[in-house]
């Protein structure tokens, strides 16, 4: 009934374009009201969408006098409006069904509708061929198919034809077009080539638009309607959970704890910088309750003082890193007056007890914000904390800072900053995690958490020169952190030794209940593995300096090299450089950057892209781009990459047991993309600092990375302790202090340039706050 709307706007068309017909001259409304349909809804659509008829009339000024309509007859707009076919937007996004007619004339969509089924010119049923199609004043097309029994439109059949009038024809068709009614034959073909499929005959086609145009997308659209709010997510996770062991995970859950070291004749340093330099072990002391009580008599009373100190280098050097997206001043002072109340009391929560820290925002705290680094979220507050901020702050951590994160976590251009490298200003520090590395690296915390898809833990800790850990797949719950990729994502910290990340591990590991690919597992204590009984294999381009180090310690070290297939560092450069398709190689690689995350990040995001709140973003090369090439990706292909997965990991795991290897180590990004397909946890630690360029105080840190299989994190846990236990690169100082004027001086594109948003000042900002359910 509601696409009478067509003929009723063509009368107030007539009425309104210069030279148009007399209305009173059989008009298009006139003849449709003489034909076998009811004309109730045609004057309330007159009357209720006048400027709708406006709008129309305004697109149409210079257009020909003549149109042809294809409507529907009343009993099939009611059907479609009946079994939630037609799509009513609520703002720029199409999310709920019309319910009812009324809803559809209230509907912002109804515009787009209405044009998408008016044709200029006239065209009698004796001018349509079969194949022929046409383009609607919408921008649709319309294919016509003509057989010796009937005449269609899209997938209507035209019930009426030629009903004549002044201004042009009508036909009469006994379907609603969806709004997408354009679909056809030819885009089927065009789909064909594009997801690699096919090819079909051109009656394979026509029916499967139909089934495409009646049947899925009414589907999709009610899904959509359940499950795609909120954005990033939150909710909803898919019951597909990926095991990167293919069902071998230990059978003991034991969780158990690590022994950490104890560590005596510990006093605080002569001077700030020395304090924020400090270790976790070297700042919490050992774990006897006498060490941690003598701090405080000492008025060593590391939980209110680190804060102190965090705080005013976050706020010194954030000006020049932009690592920072919102200070947590209040609850910081909050939670270290706590600390030290625990402490007069007797009460040590263990070796994070009052240690200063940063998340990436990601992660959610109530009551600050949560911006994933976005401009359409920079308002955010989410309702529920992210998981592994609840254990943080039961282990009585302290919480300094939500730090950057490049745009809904790639690279490190964000909102209102571009992330810098410590080591090396001129240059970003590289994402997603880029505020965590960037923070740590220059001492400004003692250790951050950060999240890994497809990079973004290693490639920051490779390029700060700082000690990373990306955790195997599943050991640490992700609940209230925004997800890219459920069968990708993974959380792990940044910190100032491999020992700190060993301590932080312990506390963040673990079961999830709002994550149902976390588990709890055993793993073997760090502190008690012996590093010289392990296997390693080095892998070509391995860094000359870790392996005479290794072998200097005494690990056993053997030359290996992985042949599963092409280097993972060409593949990520199919995506980011976008050279000929020529050299895009068949390989298991693909797997992780064309499809995995992409798919899952753009069901995640699925509102924000419908929404075009993809246009806010500043770096329209990244994520935008990436999820509108995601959404031809076919779903056979998405299985069939999964598919592909299963035979990566069986052949890493062949890898392994070939060579006897404990774990390898190799350059910290080249494998980058097999080590998140499969699942790998790894280690990155810097070996060395190289000079930027003569006479420049800037360096180029060159960093190792140990891998090792699944749940296997102890080992390279172990290895890197024991390499750090013999080397001093690790405690090395960025020289941000150190910097050429003209370095400092120089504004890089997309950084702020000293022009800052009031986005850091959490206790003074007024933002919409946003549960979870949207």
């Amino acid at each position: 009934m509601a696409w009478l709307v067509l003929p009723t706007l063509l009368l107030a068309l007539a009425i309104s374009i210069p030279n148009a017909p007399s209305p009173s001259a059989a008009a298009i409304t006139q003849s449709l009201l003489s034909s076998n349909t009811s004309s109730e809804s045609i004057a309330a659509v007159l009357t209720s969408q006048s400027d709708l008829a406006a709008n129309v009339s305004q697109m149409l000024q210079d257009s020909g006098n003549l149109f042809t309509v294809f409507a529907p007859v009343n009993s099939a707009i009611q059907v479609a409006v009946e079994n939630d076919l037609i799509m009513c937007q609520a703002g720029d996004y199409l999310d709920q069904p019309c319910t009812s007619l009324q809803a559809l004339f209230n509907s912002t969509s109804l515009p787009q509708l209405v044009l998408n089924n008016i044709v200029q010119g006239q065209w009698a049923s004796t001018n349509l061929t079969s194949g022929m199609s046409l383009q609607t004043l919408g921008g649709a097309v319309l294919q016509i198919v003509k057989t010796s029994g009937s005449l269609q439109v899209g997938n209507s059949t035209i019930l009426q034809q030629n009903v004549q009038a002044t201004n042009g024809v009508l036909h009469l068709i006994d379907s609603f077009p969806l709004h997408n009614a354009a679909f056809n034959t030819s885009m089927i073909a065009s789909l064909e080539v594009a997801g690699d499929f096919g090819p079909f005959n051109e009656s394979q086609r026509q029916v499967m638009v139909s089934n495409i145009t009646s049947v899925l997308i009414p589907f999709y659209r009610q899904t959509r309607a359940v499950v795609g709010l909120p954005d990033g997510g939150l909710a909803n996770p898919m019951p597909m959970l990926f095991d990167p062991t293919l069902g071998q995970k230990p059978v003991n859950s034991t969780r158990g704890n690590f022994s950490y070291p104890l560590l005596s004749n510990v006093s605080r340093p002569s001077n700030d910088v020395d304090l924020a330099y400090m270790t976790v072990g070297t700042a919490a002391g050992d774990t006897d309750q006498n060490q941690a009580d003598y701090f405080c008599r000492a008025d060593f009373c590391i939980p209110a003082e680190a804060q102190n100190v965090s705080v005013l280098f976050l706020n010194w050097y954030d000006p020049t890193l932009e690592c920072v997206i919102t200070f947590t001043d209040g609850l910081a002072q909050q939670q270290a007056s706590a600390a030290d109340a625990l402490l007069a009391k007797g009460t040590y929560l263990g070796p994070l007890h009052g240690i200063p820290y940063g998340l990436k925002d990601l992660m959610a705290v109530p009551g600050y914000l949560t911006t994933w680094g976005a401009g359409s979220f920079k308002s955010q507050y989410l309702s529920q904390p992210a998981q592994v901020y609840t254990k943080l702050q039961a282990a009585g951590a302290v919480l300094v800072a939500k730090l950057a994160t490049g745009e809904m976590a790639y690279d490190d251009v964000w909102f209102d900053g571009f992330t810098k490298n410590p080591w090396n200003i001129a240059e970003g520090s590289s994402g997603s995690s880029a505020g965590p590395a960037a923070a740590t690296s220059a001492g400004l915390v003692p250790f951050a958490l950060g999240t890994e898809t497809g990079g973004s833990i290693i490639y920051p800790a490779n390029t700060c020169g700082v000690t990373a850990h990306r955790t195997s797949f599943g050991l640490v719950g992700r609940s209230n952190i925004m997800s890219l990729s459920e069968s990708l994502d993974k959380v792990g910290p940044f910190a100032r030794s491999a020992a700190d990340a060993a301590v932080v591990l312990d506390v963040i590991r673990g079961r999830d209940p709002g994550d149902p690919s976390s588990f709890d597992t055993h793993l073997d204590d760090p502190f008690g593995i012996d590093a010289l009984g392990l296997t390693v294999g080095y892998l070509p381009n391995t860094p000359p300096i870790a392996i005479e180090t290794f072998m200097g310690i005494g690990i056993n070290l053997v030359s290996v090299s992985m042949n599963y297939t092409a280097p993972a560092e060409a593949i990520y450069n199919i995506v980011i450089s976008k050279p000929p398709p020529s050299i895009i190689l068949a390989t298991h690689q693909t797997v992780l950057i064309f499809t995995l995350p992409d798919v899952e990040a753009a069901a995640h995001f699925d509102h924000w892209q419908r929404a075009h709140l993809d246009d806010l973003n500043i770096r329209q090369d990244l994520w935008p781009e990436a999820l509108r090439n995601a959404r031809v990706i076919p779903a056979v292909e998405y299985i069939q990459a999964n598919r592909a997965r299963t035979a990566l990991i069986q052949q890493i795991d062949a890898f392994f047991a070939g060579n006897g290897l404990d774990a390898f180590i190799g350059p910290s990004t080249n494998e980058t993309s097999m080590g998140n397909v499969v699942g790998l946890p790894q280690m990155v630690i810097p070996v060395d600092f190289e000079p930027v360029s003569a006479g420049s105080a800037r360096r180029q840190p060159v960093t190792v990375g140990i891998y090792a299989l699944p749940n296997q994190d102890s080992k390279v846990l172990a290895l890197a302790m024991a390499y750090q236990s013999v080397t001093t690169a690790h405690l090395m100082r960025p020289p941000i202090n150190e910097v050429e004027p003209e370095i400092v001086e120089a504004c890089l594109q997309y950084s702020r340039c000293g022009q800052a948003e009031d986005y850091n000042s959490s206790e003074t900002i007024n933002a919409t706050y946003i549960s979870e359910s949207g």
